[in-house]
């Protein structure tokens, strides 16, 4: 049933809706009935014998509280109440029996594989330390599984953690989820039994293990599943995004709107193409219909969105200001997504990668001049090692040092493909330069320049 929450974006539809409210029930059944037994083993004393199935209870019911927890962050819905504090209180029920560190089979039944009420607890507060609100819906379970893995190299401590800049705290009495605080910062604590630390500095170890938990060819926001023998290995690019979230950096969006105005966007690279299309408007074509939005922060921006499944993690996004021409369009990809009254509304942020976007098209340096044009966007950027043209397109076929004629405006010329990154959902991103018409082959030496 979790695959059908992840399949569109949001807002969600009546039927995800029901589906999701299904998977509550089910999840909630479940951790109620091994909640019932633990609360029934350690109403008196427990003896020897009966130490391995208080543990395997204990860790029981973590496990399907957090499946609640997984299940709620996949529909960007708050955490019920009580949820946090019935994990924190397992835990503390687990180290004062001593079966913190007691081992229990997995409970798919694959005995090779044993974890302890401590690995289960923690391997929920990692996702959490995650920034759910950043990650993509398929991403939840993906990420949730890898940290299975490492749960070992995290401790949890009763003091500060020496040595870390930035300490991650659990307020073990309270309702609430871990969070960073910084070490120089002075908390105002109800008292030091009341917390606990999360000893992160050991994560450092994976930090040079890229090719033990990424796939090679995996790309974070590509549309296929390249190779899915390795369906349980990290993009880079998400081993990334975990190793800076677990530092407690926060993903953020470009700070953008601090005038606070209000804007129009649309979504998707087809959409941005046409309104950036001159010509085409001045054919008379039917514009697109772009979304009002209004400026939640200076990061981030709102709008109310009729059709479901519209925008997800990774969603390519062109906006302008209201009292701007529909041409004049900045380029960004969603990076958070907020939905604060679970309803068509949705808030999020977006990491401009472009002030200023232009339309082309393009096919194959040597196909025929009547071959169908593929629509991508361009843009320009000026650095120290001076300017350079990107260009955008949603073929993931092209590579580095791939041929193409492209078009724009009234103009042609051949161009050279380098730099292949995944920069959105779906979405392939170059370096491109102009070459000479005549060179001998692909695989010579190019010589060009930039043209933007």
């Amino acid at each position: 049933m979790r695959s059908r929450l992840i399949k569109f974006g949001f807002p969600k539809g009546d039927i995800e809706k029901k589906i999701f409210g299904l998977v509550c029930v089910v999840e909630r059944q479940f951790t109620i009935g091994y909640w019932s037994v633990v609360r029934d083993l350690t109403r008196r004393d427990v003896g020897w014998l009966q130490g391995k199935t208080v543990a395997l209870a204990i860790q029981r019911t973590i496990k399907g509280l957090s499946r609640i927890v997984v299940s709620q962050y996949m529909m960007s819905y708050p955490i019920p109440d009580w949820i946090w504090i019935d994990l924190h209180s397992l835990y503390k029920l687990a180290v004062k029996l001593g079966k913190d560190d007691t081992k229990v089979a997995d409970q798919r039944g694959l005995f090779t594989k044993h974890s302890s009420v401590a690995d289960s607890y923690k391997q929920i507060l990692l996702l959490s330390l995650a920034y759910p609100s950043g990650l993509m819906q398929k991403e939840f379970q993906l990420v949730y599984e890898f940290i299975d893995k490492i749960s070992d190299l995290v401790n949890i401590e009763a003091k500060p953690v020496a040595g870390q800049a930035v300490q991650c705290l659990i307020s073990i009495d309270e309702d609430l989820a871990p969070a960073f605080q910084p070490a120089a910062k002075t908390a105002d604590r109800r008292g030091e039994a009341a917390l606990l630390y999360l000893d992160l500095t050991k994560l450092a170890k994976i930090y040079k293990l890229t090719d033990k938990y990424c796939g090679k060819d995996e790309a974070r926001f590509s549309s296929l599943d390249i190779d899915p023998g390795s369906h349980n290995k990290l993009s880079p690019e998400l081993f990334e995004y975990l190793i800076q979230r677990w530092q407690g950096r926060e993903p953020q969006g470009t700070v953008y709107f601090a005038d606070r105005l209000d804007r129009y966007v649309v979504i998707g690279l087809d959409a941005t193409h046409d309104l950036l299309d001159t010509g085409r408007i001045a054919a008379g074509y039917e514009a697109t219909p772009e979304i009002p939005a209004h400026s939640e922060s200076e990061r981030a921006l709102s709008c109310v969105l009729q059709q479901e499944g519209l925008l997800s993690i990774g969603s390519l996004v062109s906006f302008r200001k209201t009292d701007s021409l529909p041409h004049l369009r900045a380029l960004g990809v969603v990076c958070k997504i907020l939905l604060p009254k679970q309803d068509s509304k949705v808030v999020f942020e977006l990491v401009v990668i472009a002030h200023q976007a232009f339309p082309v098209a393009y096919h194959a340096l040597d196909a025929e001049p009547d071959t169908e044009r593929k629509k991508a966007l361009i843009y320009g950027t000026k650095d120290q090692e001076g300017e350079k043209s990107f260009i955008i397109m949603d073929s993931f076929m092209l590579k580095d040092g791939d041929l193409l004629r492209m078009y724009m405006g009234s103009e042609n010329f051949p161009i050279i493909l380098n730099g292949r990154k995944n920069i959105g959902l779906g979405y392939w991103q170059f370096e491109c330069r102009q070459i000479l018409e005549n060179i001998p082959s692909a695989h010579g030496k190019k010589k060009g320049y930039d043209f933007i």
